[in-house]
């Protein structure tokens, strides 16, 4: 036997074998894989048409909530709540996607209204500092277009009570129409105000105003036109009490 010559173990396949029988694994793997990407792409495209063709429900707005707005027969005019010859003024700058704003309006106004706006001794005005997204510009021109129908409270309160967050859909154009429904809204009337922006330029204005008056945060209150620096709803009743007391 030539010394140079490498011995065939009995039962081992050659190296040709053994090449070949790498390459027809490989082979497989890739049309595996080639098989199972093509069926992923087909059962993409079979979610894509369903959802694509599902049929509509019609309904595609999250849920609103009504509320109901009961406030007696205190005088309103406008954005304004409460006796024209009241004393003192208190206005709130705020922005309908706030959660202090909504925390001030379902906590603490209740009792505002309560105490001070029903017993003739303030009137209340809400103003716009529309600053934190888009919604709440749109919101703030909802509440306007409300205004026109006379009934910018009804839809503030309903407004704030479907505040769901920042910037996550609780005041899109259709929800905001949802909501006129509920109030009672000539609807015709509304989706032409809302829909043509007419209002935008005003909201913008309010804000401006606000900035002009030293507003940075929501909410700001200025009572008989002096700005606080609350961190209580004690600190407002605080300057409430010192301007009825002059």
């Amino acid at each position: 036997m030539a010394t140079g010559a490498r011995e065939q173990v009995p039962g081992r396949p050659s190296r040709r074998a053994q090449r070949r029988l790498a390459e027809q694994q490989a082979a497989r793997r890739r049309r595996l894989m080639l098989l199972g990407g093509a069926v992923a792409i087909a059962v993409a495209a079979v979610v894509v048409l369903i959802l694509a063709n599902r049929p509509s429900t019609g309904d595609e707005v999250a849920p609103v909530q009504a509320v109901t707005s009961d406030y007696g027969d205190i005088p309103r005019d406008g954005r304004v709540l409460g006796d024209p010859n009241a004393p003192v003024l208190v206005v709130e700058w705020g922005d309908y996607q706030c959660p202090a704003c909504l925390q001030f309006k379902q906590v603490l106004f209740p009792q505002l209204v309560q105490d001070y706006i029903a017993t003739g001794k303030i009137r209340f005005e809400y103003r716009d500092f529309a600053f934190i997204g888009e919604e709440s510009t749109l919101a703030a021109e909802a509440a306007l277009c409300a205004q026109e129908q006379g009934k910018f409270w009804e839809y503030h309160d309903t407004l704030f009570a479907n505040q769901r967050g920042e910037n996550v859909g609780s005041f899109t154009s259709a929800r905001l129409k949802r909501m006129a429904e509920i109030v009672g809204l000539d609807m015709g009337q509304f989706n032409s105000c809302l829909d043509s922006r007419r209002h935008q330029g005003e909201v913008e204005a309010m804000r401006q105003e606000g900035q002009s008056l030293g507003v940075n945060a929501t909410p700001t209150f200025f009572v008989n036109g002096q700005k606080l620096q609350i961190r209580y709803y004690q600190d407002l009743l605080n300057a409430i009490e010192a301007e009825l007391n002059r």
